[in-house]
C-alpha cells in the first residue's frame, strides 16, 4: 500500500467512526427517555395540538401573501424591463442611421489621399 491509500484508509476509518456517533447521538435526542435504545422517527412520537394546526395555517397565510407579493413586484419588473426592451429597439434604427450619417460627413471632412 502506498502512503495515500494507507492516508485514506485512516481517513475513512475516522469518519465512519464519526458517522456512528452521530447517528447514536441523534437517537438519543429523537427517542423518548424509555424507549433510548429503539429508534422512533419523530412523525411518529411527536403529537400535534389544534393550537399547532392553528399556528401552521397563519404561517401559511403569511408566506402565500409575500408570495404573492413578491409576484406583483416581479411583475412589475418584467413591465419596466419589456418597456425597455422596446424602447432600446425603437432607437437602435435612428442611432444607426446617424452613425452611417456621420461616416458620409466624416469621409467628405477628411477624405483619404488616393496616390
Amino acid at each position: 500500500m502506498t502512503n495515500k491509500e494507507t492516508l485514506k484508509g485512516h481517513l475513512l476509518a475516522t469518519l465512519l467512526t464519526q458517522l456512528e456517533l452521530l447517528t447514536k447521538r441523534i437517537m438519543e435526542l429523537e427517542a423518548p427517555e424509555k424507549y433510548k435504545d429503539r429508534y422512533i422517527p419523530p412523525h411518529e412520537h411527536i403529537k400535534s395540538n389544534v393550537n399547532e394546526g392553528g399556528q401552521i395555517a397563519e404561517i401559511l397565510c403569511l408566506i402565500l401573501s409575500k408570495v404573492k407579493r413578491h409576484d406583483i413586484v416581479l411583475n412589475e419588473i418584467k413591465e419596466n424591463v419589456s418597456m425597455l426592451n422596446e424602447i432600446t429597439d425603437s432607437h437602435f434604427l435612428p442611432v444607426q442611421l446617424l452613425e452611417t450619417r456621420i461616416g458620409h460627413v466624416m469621409s467628405r471632412l477628411h477624405p483619404m489621399n488616393k496616390d
